[in-house]
C-alpha cells in the first residue's frame, strides 16, 4: 500500500506554511484562552439584592431577617413604608420585596395560620426562584412549631401562657435540627472532578477548530487538487485510486488528530483542565472525532464543484454544529428540542464524550455510547462519499 506516500506529501506542505499551522494551533489557543477567562466568571460572586418590610417587628420575625441577612448571595436592606417599598420593585431597583405581615410571631407561637408575601420584578426570574427557594425554607422551618402547637392543642396539651409555648416550640426545634430525615446526594462517578470554565471551553472550541480543520480545508483542498488536475495525474502513477483515496483522508486524519490532541493538552498545561485517569479513552475518543469530521470533509468535497461552494457549505456547517452541538455554551442550557437536533451532529457526541472522561472521569466503558455514534456517522460520511467520488 503506498497510500502513506500521499499523505506524507500533502503533510510536508502544510508543515511548510506558517500559516496554516497559525491556524492549527496559535489561534485556537488564543480563543480557548480569551472564551474560558473571559465566560467563566465564578458564581460566587453573585449578588442579590432583596428589599424587606417586617409590619411585625416582633421576636420570629426579627429572628426570619436575621437568618437572611447571614445569606452570602443577598444584599438585605430593610425599610418601614410598605406602599414606598413596592413602588422600589415595581421601578426596578430591587428584584424582589419579602414583606412580614403584623402578628406574624403571635400567629407561628398560638398555631395559627400566617404567611410570607414576596413580590418580584418578572424581568430578574432566576434570581427570583433563589429567594423563593431561600423563604419556602426557612418557612418550612416555622411551619414545623405551628405544626407542633396545633398538635398539642388537638390532644389537649396545655398551652395557655407564652412561656408554655415557647418551651413546646424550643422542644420541637431540639428534634428537627438536624432533620430526622436527611437527604444524601451520591453521584453515579466515584471521581467527579472540579468544574471549571475551560472544562467546557477547551474541548468545546478544540472541536470547532478540528471541524474547520477537517471539514473546510480538507474539503477544499481536494477541490483544488481536482480543479489542478492533480488528482488526474495521481491516476497514471503506479497507485491505486484507493490508495489515492487513502491518503487524502490519512493525511486529513493526522493533522486533525494532532491539531485536536495538542488543544487538549494545551488546556491541560496552562489551565489545569483534568484529563481523567484514562488516557487511552481520551485518545479514542479523540480518533473517533477525528475520523467523523474527515468523513463529513470528504462529503462535502463530493457535493460541490468549486472552492467557494466548499468554503462557504464547509463554514455553514462548521458554525451550525457547533452552535447547536455544545461547543459555544453547554448543551444543557438548550431547549430539550435543541438537544435532540444536536444529537444530529458530531460537535455534541463529541462533548458529551469529554464530559465524560473530562469531568465525570468514566473512562473508556463510559464513552462507548459516543464513540458508537461517531462511528457510525463515519461509516456514512465515508459509504456515501467514496461512492459517488470522482476523479475528473
Amino acid at each position: 500500500m503506498k497510500f502513506h506516500i500521499i499523505a506524507a506529501k500533502d503533510l510536508k506542505i502544510v508543515m511548510r506554511d506558517r500559516n496554516a499551522l497559525l491556524l492549527l494551533f496559535f489561534i485556537p489557543m488564543v480563543i480557548i484562552s480569551v472564551a474560558g477567562l473571559a465566560l467563566g466568571g465564578e458564581s460566587d460572586d453573585i449578588q442579590i439584592d432583596v428589599l424587606i418590610v417586617d409590619l411585625d417587628n416582633d421576636e420570629v420575625s426579627r429572628g426570619f431577617v436575621e437568618f437572611l441577612e447571614e445569606i452570602d448571595i443577598l444584599n438585605v436592606d430593610m425599610e418601614s413604608n410598605e406602599f414606598a417599598a413596592r413602588d422600589m420593585v415595581k421601578n426596578k431597583e430591587y428584584g424582589s420585596l419579602i414583606i412580614i405581615p403584623l402578628g406574624f410571631t403571635e400567629s407561628v407561637m398560638m398555631g395559627h395560620d400566617t404567611e410570607l408575601l414576596i413580590i418580584v420584578n418578572p424581568t430578574e426570574e432566576s434570581f427570583n426562584t433563589v429567594v423563593e427557594k431561600i423563604v419556602e425554607g426557612y418557612a418550612s422551618r416555622i411551619s414545623t412549631n405551628v405544626v407542633v402547637v396545633k398538635t398539642a392543642s388537638a390532644y389537649g396539651i396545655p398551652a395557655h401562657t407564652e412561656e408554655q409555648i415557647l418551651e413546646i416550640v424550643d422542644t420541637a426545634e431540639e428534634f428537627v435540627q438536624p432533620p430526622p430525615v436527611d437527604v444524601i446526594i451520591e453521584s453515579t462517578t466515584s471521581n467527579l472532578v472540579e468544574f471549571s470554565p475551560f472544562t467546557q471551553y477547551v474541548p468545546g472550541f478544540a472541536v470547532m477548530f478540528l471541524l474547520f480543520t477537517a471539514v473546510q480545508s480538507g474539503a477544499i483542498s481536494l477541490i483544488k487538487e481536482q480543479e489542478a488536475g492533480t488528482l488526474r495525474r495521481l491516476v497514471t502513477a503506479p497507485i491505486s485510486k484507493a490508495e489515492i483515496i487513502g491518503g487524502k483522508i490519512a493525511s486529513t486524519f493526522i493533522r486533525g488528530f494532532v491539531q485536536l490532541t495538542v488543544l487538549i493538552y494545551f488546556g491541560h498545561v496552562v489551565f489545569d483542565l483534568d484529563l481523567g485517569s484514562d488516557i487511552l479513552a481520551l485518545f479514542v475518543l479523540i480518533a473517533a472525532v477525528t475520523m467523523a469530521s474527515t468523513g463529513l470533509g470528504l462529503l462535502v468535497a463530493v457535493h460541490v464543484k468549486t472552492v467557494d461552494q466548499a468554503d462557504s457549505v464547509s463554514l455553514l456547517l462548521v458554525m451550525l454544529m457547533s452552535a447547536i452541538g455544545g461547543s459555544w455554551w453547554p448543551l444543557s442550557l438548550q431547549p430539550q428540542f435543541m438537544q435532540d437536533m444536536a444529537h444530529f451532529t458530531i460537535t455534541a457526541w463529541a462533548m458529551d464524550g469529554f464530559y465524560d472522561l473530562l469531568y465525570f472521569d468514566m473512562g473508556l466503558a463510559g464513552i462507548l455510547e459516543e464513540v458508537k455514534w461517531l462511528v457510525l456517522m463515519m461509516i456514512i460520511f465515508f459509504g456515501i462519499a467514496i461512492s459517488r467520488f470522482k476523479f475528473e
